[in-house]
């Protein structure tokens, strides 16, 4: 009888194994994986998704990212502070054009697309011919990013995390 119940607790511990250990990632990897896990949940390819640089917030580790699309879709991986991947979560996508009119309207829009999360732009700047500097102010933490990008849209050239 204790033999037996061994035997089951052991096929127990070994099918419960494989939920107990959770993927885990080095840190530099962590947009990389997170690009991968994207791709396969969104059916598409990795080079057609964009991410940022790993933000680290109370030893969690987020990256966020969109499709390179016209219409793109939101998304962000999350991992503890071991790396080990805890969620991929997709948002719907949504439309940023009422913030910003005028020739930098669709730059503007590219870079509140790529905050991820409910934001105001703060500044608009016109650079050099083309392109624009954007400061959004992230609506629901002091998090704000100054993004440089194409009038267009079509591209960002540089993106500061200014906290």
């Amino acid at each position: 009888m204790i033999v037996r119940a061994l035997i089951l607790s052991g096929v127990a511990l070994t099918l419960a194994a494989p939920a107990l250990r959770a993927e885990i990632v080095a840190q530099p990897q962590l947009a990389q994986f997170c690009t991968g896990q994207a791709a396969e949940r969104l059916g598409t390819r990795p080079a057609g998704l964009m991410t940022l640089p790993v933000e680290r917030n109370h030893g969690i580790f987020t990256v966020y990212g969109q499709t390179d699309s016209a219409d793109p879709v939101l998304f962000s991986c999350s991992f503890d502070s071991a790396g080990r991947f805890l969620e991929l979560e997709v948002q719907e996508p949504h439309d940023h054009g009422d913030h910003a009119t005028g020739q930098h309207q669709a730059g503007v829009g590219k870079c509140l697309q790529m905050v991820g999360v409910p934001a105001a732009v703060e500044q608009v700047s016109a650079l050099r011919p083309g392109f624009a500097e954007v400061i959004i102010k992230d609506q629901n933490s002091p998090r704000r990013v100054a993004c440089t990008v194409r009038d267009d849209g079509s591209q960002i050239e540089d993106w500061v995390e200014m906290n």
